[in-house]
């Protein structure tokens, strides 16, 4: 363990006796001390400068939370606390913690259980099903719980599974019934409710003197006296104000419980003569009329138990065939659980998770949403119980790729992979084009001939439409369907949301708007002013749309609370999503908020946005699929959208640029905001001429500032001009005059030799506080990267960095468009990168390119198999780096030495 390591002792805090047994069966945790979380109502003594590892953490309640973190705050005590999700505690102690700024970490090492859907809707059918995969377990001698939420629910699918295992002959005949106890849950309130008694219930009293129970039935619930009438096994009564019952009492149902042979039962409470605890497991090894056989855990010898008819001697014992999820702890069993949508939570998940290594979910919603469910667990891998019979294969990997084979002909395939490619480019291509890039993904054997005639059957069938000899092209051109309806759809949105809400203020206030531009005023009126659904807001870079975002909020919040709209921003990328919050709007990626509206249209919920502005920033990098998705939803839930973004910065890595048509060929209202605020008076109007595409006037701007009024360190290189062209016929007339100059012994000038060269010196040459005040912009990641390398280089050359050197790794995220990583070449031409698997990295580790196969290896030697042309990746590229310690390593290490700046790019290169 790291602590171990640090030289640091480690306690750990279970959640829970069961948990405390599982945790000291871990081999890896021998020899360390385990204790329960009754440790810190009890006083719990803390070793200064230890580790205190608390399991399950979001069950501690607000109490022990604070015991925790004062002990450990006199003592200097490291605390780690897990969140497993199981938020059963009293109070939301970790949600405050995280809220105070402590630090979160995510464990991504953890093992993944496989699950297995059976999708069922019938609740009957559903338990049958369960009921028989479970007996067929336990007969097979295997380790197997069986879970549903609920105690109606648990007691149907219980008596579903006896009635199974009779059948199968794992309970034996006849059977017998007994009385047994079990626990009503009473808390500091519940026990004064008089509604939690009733006549025939059973009380416990602890009786200090002779360290024992006393028992009593309940014969009578007094509601004017608000009292109960309690009778002993000698039949004597007493009555007890139920305002005077104390933590010393305790309240048990009676119920009848039929034992057979092989039957399986839970201990709920202490058993006289048995040193068992509540939650241990009983095997019934023979039963009769008087006593049962009972074999218990961790013992050789049976125990022999009564079997009782009279609440005074009933047994504090249930049936244990089923449970709760999440109530046993186990890394070995098999979990048979039975899930609807509302159980579908995260606790439910996180307790199957917990209970077994293996989970087989029956779940009473189909197969896709409960896979989307479970995909977004980090603990689960799907396994389709239904892709396996639908294929009639009992292998699920044949199974899969007898489904797949017959789901598009090779020529299909290749179309299919195709299109994404060149809509990357751009919506309209050429037939030639098409056939040029589906060649390259088609199968061997797989010709022009089948190629073209699935275009003319694609463009028969309207999956491809045709455009007969399109302008400036000479020849006709194919579009996609799927781009021309989303195209359609996010115009066909704006144009019914023209006059279909109630604008959110009549007249802006004028004092909201003093200091800003007229474009920034023009667009705030626009935003709160409009009656439309769907309006836009053209910025270039440097207008001032945060400033203006806050202007929005100013005036949103002076609007009375009840008429006051929720304001959400919405970004294609976590940066814009960062920009919003810190003009104080509520944000989220678009990403996320499209996968959680639709699993809430899915669940059957309608959302209401009738009362929510949507401001989506940067929408130049939204592609027409997710425009055209977003404006669907928020139509459909009766919200309001402004489009916010540049069409002149970048540009969506999907197909599609519906911000730009959006201003073209839309009916919304669109404000152009072309003040620039942010540059300096000096460079405004060369940012204004680049706006008009004057390039040459820009250039000739930027020339009126000169290097010479850049502050320079002493005897450092400066340029002739603002402006320099460095180009490559420049490098090499360079490099041949220094080459005649040292073949005739002359002095070279101490110029620079490359544009890389040129950069680097001049700044490097500028004074610390010029520096702060300069960017470096490139085209290419690729340029970024060398430059960073040499300015750092020639930094540590001038003694400007500390002398202390750590390997820092690195992942450079690859900007694959659409479709690339479906080509095998793809992958070949990024041998050394990682591939983002199920939240796993994964090495390259081998191509196969006879099957198409692609071999992936984690960082602990486990491999699998993917086939890229039905399967979609996130790759991270590794740039190794090969001067000064700088390499390939096992994953991908750089270097940062103290009081070196670390630069991460602001905006991925294509």
């Amino acid at each position: 363990m790291m602590a171990r390591e640090q030289g640091r002792e480690v306690q750990i805090i279970a959640a829970d006796r069961r948990s405390q047994m599982n945790l000291k069966q871990d081999e890896r945790l021998s020899g360390e001390l385990i204790t329960g979380r009754r440790q810190l109502q009890e006083g719990m003594v803390f070793t200064p400068g230890s580790t205190v590892i608390v399991d399950q953490g979001e069950k501690l309640s607000l109490k022990e939370t604070l015991t925790l973190l004062d002990g450990a705050a006199r003592h200097n005590v490291q605390v780690l606390i897990t969140d497993s999700g199981q938020r059963t505690g009293t109070g939301s102690a970790l949600m405050t913690m995280k809220d105070a700024g402590v630090n979160t970490y995510r464990w991504q090492g953890g093992e993944q259980r496989p699950a297995t859907i059976i999708s069922e809707p019938d609740r009957n059918v559903r338990y049958d099903r369960l009921a028989g995969d479970f007996a067929a377990s336990v007969k097979a001698g295997e380790e197997s719980v069986a879970q549903v939420s609920g105690v109606r629910e648990q007691a149907i699918l219980t008596q579903a599974i006896r009635s199974e295992l009779k059948t199968q002959g794992v309970l034996g005949h006849p059977e017998v019934t007994m009385t047994a106890l079990s626990p009503v849950w009473l808390d500091s309130r519940s026990r004064y409710l008089r509604d939690m008694y009733r006549p025939g219930m059973v009380m416990e009293q602890w009786n200090p003197e002779t360290r024992s129970h006393d028992r009593y039935v309940i014969d009578r619930v007094t509601a004017q006296s608000h009292s109960l009438t309690l009778r002993d096994a000698q039949g004597e009564t007493q009555v007890v104000r139920i305002s005077s019952l104390d933590s010393s009492w305790s309240l048990f149902r009676p119920e009848k419980m039929p034992v057979a042979d092989g039957e399986r039962l839970r201990v709920t409470g202490k058993i006289p003569g048995l040193r068992v605890s509540g939650g241990d497991r009983l095997q019934v090894a023979s039963v009769s009329e008087d006593a049962m056989t009972v074999v218990v855990p961790g013992r050789a010898e049976p125990a022999t138990l009564p079997v009782a008819d009279s609440p005074f001697t009933a047994l504090k014992l249930e049936n244990g065939w089923v449970e709760t999820p999440g109530h046993s702890v186990s890394d070995s069993a098999t979990v048979f659980a039975s899930v609807t949508q509302m159980a579908m939570d995260n606790a439910t998940l996180n307790g199957l998770a917990r209970s077994g290594r293996d989970v087989r979910l029956y779940s009473s919603l189909d197969e896709t949403r409960t896979a989307e469910k479970l995909a977004r667990h980090p603990s689960f891998t799907v396994v389709s119980e239904q892709i396996k019979a639908r294929a009639g294969e009992t292998s699920l990997e044949t199974a899969i790729s007898l489904q797949k084979t017959g789901l598009h002909t090779p020529a299909q395939q290749a179309i299919h992979l195709a299109l994404p490619v060149l809509e990357s480019k751009n919506l309209a291509f050429s037939m030639v084009d098409l056939l040029t890039e589906a060649k390259s993904f088609a199968a061997e054997g797989t010709g022009f001939t089948e190629l073209g005639g699935e275009i003319n059957a694609q463009i028969k069938r309207g999956d491809l439409l045709y455009v007969d000899v399109a302008k400036g092209y000479g020849t006709g051109l194919l579009v996609s369907r799927a781009s021309y309806e989303a195209e359609k759809s996010i115009l066909r949105h704006i144009l019914e949301g023209k006059e279909a809400v109630t604008p959110l203020m009549e007249r802006v206030p004028g004092e909201l708007m003093e200091t800003l531009t007229s474009g920034q005023r023009a667009a705030t009126r626009m935003i709160l002013e409009t009656s439309d659904r769907f309006t836009v807001v053209q910025g270039y870079a440097g207008v001032g749309k945060t400033t203006q975002f806050r202007a929005v909020m100013s005036a949103v919040n002076m609007l009375p609370a009840s008429e006051r709209p929720r304001v959400v921003g919405l970004g294609p990328t976590h940066r814009a999503v960062g920009e919003m919050r810190s003009a104080g709007v509520d944000a989220q990626t678009l990403a996320s908020f499209l996968h959680d509206t639709q699993l809430q249209q899915r669940s059957g919920e309608t959302p209401d946005f009738s009362n929510t502005l949507f401001l989506l920033d940067e929408s130049s990098m939204v592609g027409n699929t997710d425009m055209a998705r977003a404006y669907a939803l928020i139509a459909a839930g009766g919200g309001r959208a402004v489009a916010s973004g540049d069409t002149d910065q970048l540009q969506a890595i999907a197909p599609g640029q519906p911000f730009r048509l959006q201003q073209t060929r839309s009916a919304a209202d669109v404000v152009i905001m072309k003040e620039i605020v942010r540059q300096t008076p000096e460079l405004r109007e060369a940012v204004y001429s680049l706006i008009n595409r004057d390039v040459e006037r820009a250039l000739s701007g930027l020339e009126s500032v000169k290097p010479s009024q850049v502050p320079r360190q002493e005897g450092a290189w400066a340029p002739e001009h603002s402006v320099t062209e460095f180009s490559h016929s420049q490098e090499a007339k360079l490099a041949e005059a220094q080459q005649k100059a040292m073949l005739k012994g002359e002095t070279f000038p101490d110029v620079p030799m490359t544009l890389y060269e040129a950069i680097v010196r001049d700044y490097t040459g500028r004074t610390p506080e010029a520096r702060e005040q300069t960017l470096i912009v490139t085209h290419l990641n690729e340029d970024r990267r060398v430059l960073n390398s040499m300015i750092h280089d020639a930094r540590e050359k001038a003694g400007e960095l500390g002398k202390e050197q750590v390997m820092v790794p690195v992942l450079n995220t690859a900007n694959i468009r659409d479709g690339e990583l479906r080509r095998l070449s793809t992958w070949e031409n990024n041998p050394d990168a990682l591939a983002l698997v199920d939240s796993v990295y994964h090495r390259i580790a081998g191509i196969s390119k006879d099957d198409g196969l692609i071999t992936l290896e984690d960082a602990e030697g486990n491999t699998r198999l993917i086939s890229p042309g039905r399967r979609w990746l996130k790759v991270s590229h590794c740039t190794p780096r090969t001067k000064s310690g700088w390499g390939p390593a096992t994953g991908c290490a750089s270097r940062r030495v103290t009081g070196s700046a670390v630069m991460w790019p602001t905006a991925s290169g294509r």
